[in-house]
């Protein structure tokens, strides 16, 4: 029993992003949208186990990870202390630890499955969770942007209810995610400088993302392939 659990523990430290892809695509499917507050508790629950899976469940450099885990503590205080107490500077709290957490954990990921690169499942995983990171990274910006200047965005519905705006969030990320995939349907769209500019950002995030990515793994793949080619060449000539 005692050994299951250490493996599993074991397993949980060593990289895999398995947890966190799961955890993600969650939150992404059930997001809130105007369900009430038990609905958004629930979807809470998740964006915790989410927080936490992100911590411990990727290759994080020691410094890094205690970076997280000061952002993290913030995120979650002030996620949770929004559904009972009422506060704009709560609100706004939330918003920026969650936007510092979200940053620096896609930048971890990036940095490990780009520069470190290797031709894996893991890897692809990773490069996954990065892409949905960013994403909600954006959501989180947009949403920030539409509470402190209301009117940035023409929304599909707007949430009147300050205790969750749960509304403006499923919709930040709807439009974020279409934003990155350089849909653009047109039913959420911009409205002022600001929020123009961010979606600009987003949007050449997007395509230079996949361009960049591929060319990267294309790149450690041939250079593996070409190695392993070699390798056996030297073994055949030895042999000769």
């Amino acid at each position: 029993m005692m050994v299951g659990i250490k493996n599993y523990v074991s397993r949980l430290n060593s990289g895999y992003y398995n947890y966190l892809l799961i955890f993600i695509i969650i939150l992404f499917a059930f997001r809130p949208y105007d369900k009430g507050v038990e609905y958004l508790a629930f979807w809470k629950s998740f964006f915790t186990v989410t927080i936490f899976t992100a911590i411990f469940n990727c290759k994080h450099h020691r410094n890094v990870k205690i970076s997280v885990i000061v952002l993290a503590i913030p995120t979650l205080i002030f996620s949770w202390l929004e559904l009972v107490y009422i506060s704009e500077m709560c609100f706004v709290l939330n918003v920026l630890f969650t936007i510092g957490f979200l940053g620096v954990c896609t930048a971890s990921i990036l940095y490990d499955v780009i520069l470190h690169a290797r031709v894996t499942i893991e890897t692809l995983r990773g490069v996954v969770c990065a892409y949905f990171l960013i994403a909600f990274l954006f959501a989180y910006v947009y949403y920030l942007v539409e509470f402190l200047l209301p009117g940035s965005f023409h929304l599909i519905a707007r949430d009147t209810s300050f205790v969750t705006y749960s509304r403006n969030l499923s919709e930040m990320m709807y439009f974020s995610f279409v934003t990155l995939l350089t849909i653009g349907f047109g039913d959420i769209t911009p409205k002022n400088d600001i929020s123009q500019t961010m979606v600009i950002i987003e949007g050449i995030i997007g395509q230079f993302y996949i361009a960049i990515l591929v060319a990267r793994i294309v790149s450690v793949y041939s250079f593996y392939s070409d190695k392993k080619l070699l390798a056996k060449a030297l073994k055949g000539a030895r042999k000769k």
